[in-house]
């Protein structure tokens, strides 16, 4: 009994003494973190942390805290993740010396805008529940872009993989942007889901809009006409404006260039108990530019001011009147005749563009909101050329009723709207080109969560057009995940456009010798439709994010040019044009490295009057691949470099292909954020090929414009934020 008692003693000391040494690998250990925004320092709730290798993890409340309990002693590492924001490992030793709650900092990964909501669906549903394919180009893209380029949105779009802007005129430096091979009339440019664009402004809209008060850009590449009624055929973009916050916002750009360049941008926002308003004025100046040494512009002079106030007031509804102004000069042509009056050809273009627009949303009830909007555009245009002089005013007015309903899994939107689009030539008294007409339409739209996994839309529009009849535009897309991380979208529809002269083929003689559309032209009509599939995931410290489109469009009844030397007419072509094609991208970020790839595959033919080829200018092959340092509050530098495939011409010779890239960089000093940019390094250049200006001074010919045309250029300057 004592040798059984001495041995249970010391079996008893043993046990105690092991259990001691093995308490750092055993013990179980509680973690507390506080996740915040990296640039912010706002508290994340929602943030998922997981503990590596294991099933225990938390999410944050509200307060963006939370405590994961049982982690074993040790080191260990926890995986924190939240949309919108880069994945982060960490790793700690258990146990903690200090148990007060860890401070993790998430940085936002501009690439990552799954959960960003969009309006141009009329659902205001986020990105990852949508059905029809949406694009977001972001607040930090856009910012970005924005001291590239503060006068205009051209280089948002035209670096967002198809969509191609195309300069229009080698002397007023015009421009239309084409998707998935169309041309520019065939998208409608909208502004908070107003058409305020196109027509005779249209090859000056994307110049004229200054973008440091958007918040998003939202695309929709495919049939939209069911949505937005006629010249949605390739799809829409939708310009979202910034809104009044409870912080005071406001900031000033100052950018000048090696062109000649400078522009002064200022932006204000302010919310108040009732009432809130956002300003936004942009002067914008542009010196004659000759890159080449030819004495022809390659950038015309330029002076351009623009006002956009817009008021809010806050009750029961939210109402929005607003108010948007742009005055713009701009000569291009014989360098010296510009600037001293000597002989010699020059285009002088005057625009006024004056906007007025009232919006209210009022919600019925916990499931009803009830939209009401409408808006007038007036814009005046005048362009001189020797010998000749254009000019009128067109009136576009847009009024529209709609309620979005939310009924179990369905979301329900029913609407009515009615436009009209008027051009009153002033010319010589003559009334040449002058049209109007209007069209009423009714619509409506049903989103059906069917499961967590299938959501299906459908939707129907009636068009009554006052000079082309009646239309019937359905709609139907589908969305499928059938596994954690893939989205597929499959969606078609059918759209038309009314005839009008205001195309990029009369922008390019500046509308000397253009001749009414010919009675006898009918709308054009287009069937069309996409499928893409988008994969995300997690690679250990890399997020990868890869998608896949293919498109089709066949438009029929299209309006085709027919050229002499002295006139250009416009008429219904026989046959078709079909443009098919696809997007492949792949986005990855590794912690402050973002990375973007992209390439285009399209093909557009125009087939009709027994003879079938390619449509000129349109490239076949497109790559885009954007390389991305960046801390938030500290700065960033990026690698950009686009290829664009030969193109056919009109004179059906070929235009090699060419590179573009450029390199950016920025740097923030607290509110003040430095930046520079260097564009087209390469200097790539159409003139390289062949000349862009041939003949006497006086009465010059002008190559069609299929590549840059101005060459490398450096800007920079300064942001600093009140």
């Amino acid at each position: 009994m004592l040798v059984t008692s001495r041995l249970s003693g010391r079996t008893a000391c043993l046990i105690v003494v092991l259990a001691a040494l093995a308490t750092p690998a055993y013990a179980q250990n509680s973690f507390r973190a506080l996740v915040v925004d990296a640039h912010e320092r706002d508290p994340l709730p929602g943030v998922s942390i997981i503990l590596e290798g294991t099933s225990l993890g938390a999410a944050t409340d509200e307060a963006g805290l939370a405590t994961v309990a049982g982690v074993p002693g040790g080191p260990q590492t926890f995986v924190f993740t939240f949309v919108g924001y880069r994945p982060r490992r960490l790793g700690l030793t258990f146990p903690l010396a200090d148990t007060a709650a860890v401070v993790v900092a998430l940085e936002e990964d501009e690439l990552e805008l799954d959960e960003a909501t969009v309006t141009a669906t009329r659902t205001s549903r986020s990105i990852a529940d949508e059905p029809t394919r949406v694009e977001v180009i972001g607040g930090e893209e856009i910012d970005e872009k924005v001291t590239m380029d503060p006068s205009g949105i051209s280089m948002i779009l035209n670096e967002s993989p198809g969509i191609v802007v195309q300069q229009t005129s080698a002397v007023s430096a015009s421009t239309g942007f084409r998707i998935q091979g169309l041309d520019g009339r065939y998208t409608q440019l909208l502004r908070d889901g107003f058409p305020l664009y196109g027509g005779l402004g249209g090859g000056l809209s994307l110049l004229q809009t200054p973008p440091l008060d958007l918040q998003q850009v939202e695309v929709i590449k495919g049939p939209a006409s069911t949505l937005y009624g006629g010249g949605a055929i390739a799809g829409i973009v939708n310009l979202v404006s910034r809104r009044p916050a409870e912080d005071a916002e406001g900031s000033i750009l100052l950018n000048g260039t090696t062109a000649g360049g400078l522009d002064i941008v200022a932006f204000t926002a302010r919310m108040h108990a009732r009432l809130g308003y956002t300003m936004l004025a942009s002067g914008n100046l542009q010196r004659p530019y000759d890159a080449e040494d030819d004495a022809f512009t390659n950038l015309p002079a330029t002076r351009r001011l623009t006002l956009t106030p817009t008021l809010y007031h806050y009750g029961v509804g939210t109402l929005t009147v607003g108010l948007s102004g742009t005055m713009e000069e701009r000569e291009g042509g014989f360098v010296a005749a510009i600037r001293d009056d000597s002989s010699g050809f020059t285009e002088r273009n005057t625009s006024e563009r004056l906007t007025a627009l009232a919006g209210y949303e009022r919600p019925l009830s916990d499931a009803v909101r009830l939209t009401l909007r409408s808006s007038g555009s007036h814009f005046r245009r005048a362009v001189e050329v020797p010998g000749f002089r254009f000019s009128g005013r067109q009136l576009q007015t847009y009024s529209e009723a709609s309620a979005a309903m939310q009924r179990g899994a369905h979301g329900v939107v029913v609407g009515v709207d009615a436009r009209t689009d008027g051009f009153d030539q002033a010319a010589g008294g003559e009334a040449e080109l002058d049209y109007g007409h209007g069209s009423l339409g009714a619509f409506a739209q049903d989103t059906w969560d069917v499961t967590r996994v299938l959501a299906l839309e459908a939707g129907l529009r009636v068009d009554a057009h006052s000079e082309h009849g009646a239309f019937v535009l359905p709609r139907a897309s589908v969305l499928l995940r059938p596994i954690a991380g893939l989205a597929v979208r499959a969606g078609g529809g059918l759209g038309y456009r009314a005839p009008t002269p205001f195309l990029e083929e009369a922008e390019e003689r500046a509308y000397a010798g253009v001749v009414p559309v010919a009675d006898s032209a009918r709308a054009e009509r287009s069937a069309g439709g996409t499928v893409d599939a988008n994969y995300r995931t997690v690679l250990g410290p890399v997020a990868l994010t890869f998608n896949q489109a293919l498109y089709v469009t066949r438009l029929t009844s299209p309006l085709v040019p027919l050229e002499t030397d002295s006139t250009l007419s416009f008429e219904t072509g026989a046959g078709q044009v079909r443009t098919w094609g696809s997007e492949t991208t792949a986005r990855l970020s590794y912690g402050d490295f973002a990375l973007f790839l992209g390439y285009v595959y399209l093909d557009a033919e125009r087939d009709g009057a027994g003879a079938r080829g390619p449509l000129p200018l349109t490239a076949r092959h497109r790559t885009y691949s954007v390389l991305v340092w960046e801390q938030h509050g500290r700065g960033r530098v990026g690698l950009e470099a686009y290829y664009t495939g030969p193109q056919l011409l009109p004179d059906g010779g070929e235009a090699p292909g060419y590179l573009v890239a450029g390199l950016m960089a920025q740097r923030t000093f607290g509110r003040v954020t430095a930046f520079a940019n260097l564009e087209n390094v390469l200097d790539a250049r159409q003139s390289r090929t062949a000349p862009l200006v041939t003949g006497p001074a006086a009465s010059p010919a002008f190559a069609p414009v299929w590549g840059p045309t101005d060459g490398f250029i450096a800007n920079g300057g300064v942001r600093v934020r009140l």
